[in-house]
């Protein structure tokens, strides 16, 4: 049987699962419209997962939605308004507080959630039924969803499976034991008491786009050891036996502005390293205590909290812990995999890859180049060529084979560039239009980890996916310069045969002749653009970015050389 899984809430996506041969394709509606963390119904999405795996709609045998609520009918029903608020909303608006407290009220009441759920289901199916599918529709409540896509995918036989979201069906956070292929709830935190305000209201305070550019705040304060405003976020956010103790949303409503008020003449840097500082501590003090609670020692994260990569690391470092494994799409972009796992109650197992979307052939691309008058070699060794590019100092951009499922590239849809020339992160920041302060990862040959990163084995497996950062060494701070942030630490991905053939031949290679086991790995887009998808996104960006190099697949464009072209 084919299960479609569907996410329409932020982030929204489609996903197909061959349940007798595991077969799994991925694709996200943001890569499709182009429009960064695209939510509502992920029409696009569908369409093309269909496509990629030559799937009629009639074939299509049970339809899993993430959310039984999330959005709600409403919005669900009048997706342009939902679109429209949004973009509007902000998070200290009383209008969000009261959707908030709506989804808290539906989740305690059975009939209240039963009738949105129910006619969410109706207005899905609706929208299905009009490209041909009919199949059974089931809506996957939000946090099974998230936990279920971070136990199933971590590969342990029995762990304890946090998540926290900003919001999904009323909950915020839960505490899950993972056992057998099944999964027991024995912790949620209703909305009212929302950890993810925290950090969204910091990072619009800040002047970032919330619910989008947490990780700048995260990359921020590593610019500052300063704590001194450590009490006023403590009065924001506390912890008492394994649970939040956030202030009443309402009461927050007003208070939360006061606070931040007081902050507005302090160097911004100053208020991220104490606030992202605290948040670390709360969440270690919480785990810890469902850890100790338990007895179970193997942590798996999933829900978009979790893109907070110091963290995860923060996680990672505590003894009592013994294993930590972050979901890679952990955000809500991932839902629609964990709800269809949820239905194929599939066993936990490990991914090989994360390259589930979009891929075209030489053949293909060809005819797109010739198309636009691009002029390009074909290399038949170009990984080899690659490497050798980028040990003349070039950068260099790669779209190869299928598109990566998440927020991350991993070699297929990357930028890369040598890591020990500091001013390279000035460069890349300015080709690409991101801010100066963000720092670049590194993708590195897994067998030189223990060489550049320290206590990489408590998540080893996270790091294929870059979702977890690590203390640097010695050797690899005064190796690798560029892919060392302010603080010390690197995001590193660790790059294997079995992971990505290809890239790692270009690691190997740049290694053979350099010495050096790493490269910067940054994803191939433009500020505030999503990662590329198609041959034609990936010469717009190349060409905007103006950068060395495009290897695409087996060809090689030149910057510079294409002018005429265009695409």
């Amino acid at each position: 049987m084919k299960i479609l899984g569907i996410c329409d809430s932020q982030d929204a996506g489609a996903v197909l699962l061959a349940t007798e041969s595991n077969e799994l394709t991925a694709v996200n509606e943001e890569r499709i419209s182009r429009v960064k963390l695209a939510g509502g119904f992920p029409l696009g999405s569908i369409k093309e997962v269909l496509r990629l795996k030559n799937t009629k709609p009639e074939e299509v045998g049970l339809v899993a939605v993430a959310s039984h609520m999330t959005p709600s009918f409403i919005f669900r029903g009048l997706s342009l308004l939902h679109r429209k608020l949004k973009q509007e909303n902000k998070q200290f608006s009383l209008l969000l507080s009261l959707y908030i407290l709506y989804q808290v009220i539906a989740k305690c009441s059975i009939l209240l959630e039963f009738i949105d759920s129910r006619l969410s289901s109706l207005i899905i199916q609706r929208k299905l039924k009009k490209i041909g599918i009919k199949a059974d529709l089931c809506m996957v409540e939000h946090h099974h969803a998230h936990a279920f896509a971070a136990y199933v995918t971590s590969g342990m036989e029995k762990s304890l499976v946090f998540t926290i979201d900003g919001l999904g069906d009323g909950v915020s956070f839960s505490v899950n034991i993972g056992e057998n292929g099944s999964l027991r709830r024995i912790y949620e935190g209703k909305a009212l008491n929302d950890i993810t305000l925290y950090y969204s209201r910091l990072t619009e305070f800040l002047g970032f786009t919330p619910i989008r550019d947490e990780g700048k705040v995260m990359g921020l304060a590593a610019y500052s050891d300063d704590q001194s405003v450590l009490n006023e976020a403590q009065k924001l956010l506390r912890s008492h036996n394994g649970r939040f103790k956030r202030r009443n949303i309402f009461y927050s409503f007003s208070k939360d502005k006061k606070i931040f008020q007081k902050l507005r003449l302090k160097p911004r840097e100053d208020i991220a390293a104490s606030f992202q500082t605290h948040a670390e501590n709360t969440i270690c003090d919480i785990v810890r205590y469902w850890v100790n609670r338990t007895g179970i020692r193997e942590v798996a994260l999933g829900g978009g909290f979790f893109a907070n990569i110091k963290v995860n690391q923060r996680i990672a470092q505590m003894n009592e812990v013994s294993s930590v494994y972050v979901y890679p799409h952990m955000g809500d972009g991932g839902l629609a995999l964990g709800a269809v796992y949820a239905l194929s109650k599939t066993q936990p197992f490990k991914f090989k890859d994360l390259f589930l979307g979009t891929a075209y052939s030489d053949e293909q691309i060809q005819k797109i180049l010739n198309k636009y008058g691009l002029q390009y070699k074909r290399i038949n060794n170009i990984e080899q060529k690659i490497a050798f590019l980028l040990s003349e100092g070039k950068i260099v951009a790669r779209f190869n084979g299928a598109m990566e499922y998440g927020p991350r590239a991993l070699g297929n849809r990357s930028i890369l560039a040598q890591a020990t020339d500091p001013g390279i992160q000035e460069q890349l920041n300015k080709k690409l239009g991101r801010d100066t302060f963000m720092p670049f990862a590194p993708a590195m040959l897994i067998e030189n980890k223990n060489d550049c990163c320290v206590g990489a084995a408590k998540a080893s497996y996270s790091a294929v996916f870059m979702n977890i950062s690590f203390p640097c060494t010695d050797y690899f701070k005064k190796l690798c310069p560029a892919a060392v942030h302010r603080d010390g630490t690197t995001r590193p991905q660790f790059v294997s045969m079995e992971s990505n053939l290809g890239f790692y031949k270009i690691l190997s290679e740049y290694n053979e002749l350099t010495g050096i086991p790493a490269l910067i790995n940054t994803s191939f887009n433009i500020h505030e653009e999503p990662i590329v998808r198609t041959p034609e996104d990936a010469v717009h960006a190349f060409k905007t970015g103006n950068l060395d190099y495009l290897a695409i697949n087996n060809f090689l464009l030149k910057g510079g050389s294409n002018e005429k072209g265009k695409a």
